[in-house]
């Protein structure tokens, strides 16, 4: 938007004779190129091979700008001179070739397709653009972060980023692997006695071992198979099951041999309890209904088989997937005849001590017989949520908000927030009114309901605004995973296999260049320690060097698509930025007297030894909250209409633009599910707003404290997986690869080639790399797909609804990504208006021709 003093000059300095000599020799040039003269005339002109043609109508164009009185007294916007200056630079810089384009292509449009004393030419729109161009183009070294930068919290991934057909075993496996390292707990103190001693059905677990002893005879169970094989141990297994436990509401069932429903990566499940009078259909078990997890091998050996721990985190995967209200998944193991408890919450796992059946029989007969006595709230389901027959609600404020059964959204993981999503309606209303979330944020990080207020009250607009939030309570108790886990004690992580250290170690490159100082890391060769359940360790182990001191680190944004770029020990940061990694320290208050003693311009966190870290707590202690906001809306993929989509990204950037600015506050987590399409929006109002501020933080704040912050992989901007400090330009980043991902995902409505409700599986599949592998290779990967070249191969994989939209993605590429010294830039302007302009003018653009082109059709 141009400023009074520029639409003072501008209205001054009219373009009298317009352009008329650069429209002639565009058509001439179109003509020569048997180009057709037409709405995406200038789009196909700058992208043809023809690359002289296109440069020699730029540098026309840079000379007729030049020329107009008003670039002569238009203050530049990017240094100390006139416009005129700036075109005179930037005529150079083209005809050395070092400029890209396609970056001309929205200010030729605008030149093209209107003429002076018409009803759509408007003269600060054309010099708006030239503004744009100059900015994007501009050689000038700009600072990489806002002088007021927010602390980050280190980034961790989860198997979130797998989902629907991207969830074949290997590729979400991995993730469950990375995602559970270091926080894996054999042997936990008082385990039986936390979860079997002292409840309401304790004692009739009593009497059901004393009716079992029937079956048990000189030391062993009586049929017991030996070896204990799948097929003879399920067989012994719902035959006992039938004498011992029958009459239970409950019952034990196995599935080894046939997937259940609802898994989208196809797992089987050995054995499982659920509901004895749950409804079938086709006879078929849905994940939607399993209480307990269990798995069962025939070899003793395999009791500590990282394979077989995967494979059960992954059962607790889809349950969590399935069941997003579950607070935690109970489960089990059985090797041999040797029976291990577990616990999945939203901080990790962790197992009883191994016990033998045959040896203990009424510890295993209390075991099986308890799980199906637990109450639902002892079995980790949300009995915050109430139920009747009208289906799910909660109350706040002392209003009854029904829940509607479909999700807005979810997050398919074991250790995440666990981010659930509903749209809400008071009782006596039939229109949805409201959003429902639940979550497990850490609880060193301030509450997104009252960052929400923060924003209410400072006048933010086009996010969603604020209506109750509360800390839930089950039982009487805070439910909190310290509350969870408490009267127990806990030694150190489980220590990985090699490939799992390898993969999150790997996942640090590019991070920090430090090779003398390293974290201990998941335990691995820590000294033996043990911990109570308050998380305060009796035996601390000095796990980072003293004598290390915080590196500045050189981060000028500048990518050559074939770099892998690495932070490295002793480069100062040469353009002034003040983007500040929050770093794994033994206080943090040595993180923030390090800052004020050596005021550096970036702190990069220490190298280490897994992504994990291994800090002063043994496990991240999380709060299940709940937050009500308004107003409803849909999730982004429900679009109704291309424009409505365009719209709703739009709205939604300004949105985080006006958090940003007026609120003071940076996102930090902008993905497809935090993007809703509002419903029924009165005259004006934002069509699309943006949810979920789990991850926001305040300018100006220290770190939380909290010891990993995740992020949905596919939406990460380059320098986010690299481990630069989070600024707005990343936020835009993650829109602008939303808005690509939805353009491949989805838009195969109509065109018999898919439901339009459900993602699409390009035929390259060619944003894999996006999501899948290491930190440092899916940065450079992206840093790759966002070269021109090869940016034009992602684009052709759009979907036939959105083929019309390649321009806007090409035009918001060139935003974000400008050309600098043969290498695209990925650092963030210290004006942040270059790029918020850049992308909200470019998506009214787009959505201007969009109409335009409905118009043409009726």
């Amino acid at each position: 938007m141009a400023t009074a003093v520029e639409l003072e000059k501008i209205r001054s300095n009219p373009i009298k004779e317009g352009f008329g000599a650069f429209r002639s020799l565009f058509e001439s040039t179109c003509a020569d190129l048997s180009i057709t003269v037409s709405s995406d005339a200038v789009q196909v002109v700058f992208s043809t091979a023809a690359v002289a043609a296109a440069k020699n109508l730029a540098l026309d164009l840079i000379l007729a700008l030049a020329n107009e009185p008003a670039a002569r007294i238009l203050p530049s916007r990017v240094a100390d001179r006139t416009l005129s200056r700036d075109l005179g630079i930037l005529y150079s810089r083209v005809d050395a070739n070092q400029v890209d384009i396609a970056s001309y292509v929205p200010l030729v449009e605008q030149i093209v397709r209107n003429e002076p004393d018409t009803p759509t030419w408007n003269d600060a729109d054309i010099w708006l653009a030239v503004f744009e161009l100059v900015a994007r183009t501009t050689p000038v070294t700009p600072p990489t972060a806002f002088e007021k930068a927010v602390f980050d919290t280190p980034l961790r991934s989860s198997s979130a980023s797998q989902r629907g057909i991207e969830q074949t075993h290997d590729e979400v496996d991995q993730r469950i692997l990375e995602e559970i390292t270091g926080r894996v707990y054999y042997d936990v103190g008082h385990f039986h006695k936390r979860y079997f001693e002292g409840k309401a059905w304790t004692n009739s677990t009593k009497d059901i071992y004393e009716e079992s002893r029937a079956q048990y005879a000189e030391g062993h169970w009586s049929g017991w198979p030996e070896p204990s094989l799948q097929g003879p141990f399920f067989e012994w297994f719902l035959n006992f099951q039938n004498i011992v436990l029958s009459g239970l509401g409950r019952r034990y069932y196995t599935s080894a041999n046939k997937v259940l429903r609802g898994s989208e990566a196809d797992r089987k499940l050995d054995i499982f309890l659920a509901p004895a009078d749950v409804a079938l259909p086709n006879g078929e078990h849905d994940w939607s209904n399993v209480l307990v997890i269990g798995e069962h091998k025939s070899n003793p050996d395999e009791d500590r088989s990282t394979k077989t721990l995967v494979q059960l985190a992954g059962y607790a995967r889809e349950v969590f997937g399935s069941q997003p209200d579950r607070r935690f998944v109970p489960g089990f193991t059985i090797y041999g005849s040797l029976m291990r408890l577990w616990v999945f919450d939203r901080s990790g796992l962790y197992s009883s001590e191994k016990f033998d059946i045959h040896k203990e029989p009424e510890r295993f007969v209390k075991v099986i017989a308890g799980y199906a006595l637990m109450t639902d709230a002892e079995l980790g389901l949300n009995t915050f949520i109430k139920r009747d027959g009208n289906g799910k609600y909660i109350v706040a404020q002392d209003v009854r908000i029904s829940l509607e059964d479909k999700l807005i959204a979810l997050t398919k993981a074991i250790v995440c927030r666990g981010t659930t999503c509903y749209r809400g309606r008071r009782s006596d209303s039939t229109e949805w009114e409201y959003v429902v979330k639940f979550a497990w944020p850490s609880d060193k990080r301030q509450r997104e309901g009252e960052l929400l207020k923060l924003a209410k009250e400072r006048g933010v607009t086009g996010i969603a605004v604020w209506f109750n939030h509360e800390h839930i309570n089950i039982d009487g108790d805070p439910d909190t995973i310290s509350n969870l886990r408490r009267d127990m004690r806990f030694g150190t992580p489980r220590k990985l296999p090699s490939k799992a250290r390898a993969y999150s170690k790997s996942s640090l490159a590019g991070r920090s260049g430090s090779g003398a100082t390293h974290l201990m890391g998941l335990g691995i060769g820590a000294r033996s320690a043990t911990t109570s359940s308050s998380g305060q360790k009796r035996k601390r182990d000095q796990r980072l060097d003293r004598g290390s001191r915080l590196k500045r680190s050189k981060s000028d944004g500048s990518h050559a698509s074939t770099t892998n770029v690495r932070i490295e020990e002793g480069e100062l940061g040469a353009i002034g930025t003040h983007s500040i990694q929050e770093t794994v320290v033994d206080s943090l208050a040595d993180c923030r007297n390090e800052w004020q003693r050596n005021n550096v311009d970036s702190i990069q966190e220490p190298g280490a030894d897994s992504l994990a870290g291994y800090e002063s707590e043994m496990y991240g202690n999380r709060l299940n909250y709940c937050l009500v906001t308004s107003p409803a809306g849909r999730p982004l993929h429900e679009y109704q209409s291309v424009r409505e989509l365009l719209q709703a990204l739009r709205d939604a950037i300004r949105g985080h633009r006006s958090l940003l600015e007026v609120g003071k506050i940076l996102h930090r987590d902008v993905s497809e599910n935090n993007i809703i399409i509002t419903e029924l929006p009165v005259e004006d109002a934002p069509k699309g707003r943006l949810i979920d501020l789990d991850l926001a933080k305040e300018l100006d704040t220290m770190p939380s404290g909290a010891r990993h912050r995740t992020g949905t992989m596919q939406f990460m901007a380059i320098e986010v997986l690299e481990g630069k400090g989070h600024t707005y330009r990343h936020d835009l980043e993650s829109f602008f690869y939303v808005f690509l991902w939805m353009c491949i995902r989805y838009g195969y409505a109509g065109t018999g080639r898919q439901k339009s409700n459900k993602p699409m599986r390009p035929k390259t599949n060619i944003l894999r790399g996006w999501y899948t592998g290491i930190y440092t290779e899916i940065a450079r990967n992206k840093v790759g797909d966002m070269d021109k070249n090869r940016f034009e191969n992602i684009i052709a994989e759009f979907a036939p609804n959105f083929d019309n939209l390649k321009q806007l993605a090409r035009e918001l590429r060139s935003t974000l990504f400008p050309i600098r010294d043969g290498a695209i830039f990925t650092g963030t302007f210290h004006d942040n208006h270059i790029m918020y302009d850049g992308m909200i003018n470019a998506f009214s653009r787009a959505i201007d021709r969009l109409g335009k082109e409905e118009q043409a059709i009726v």
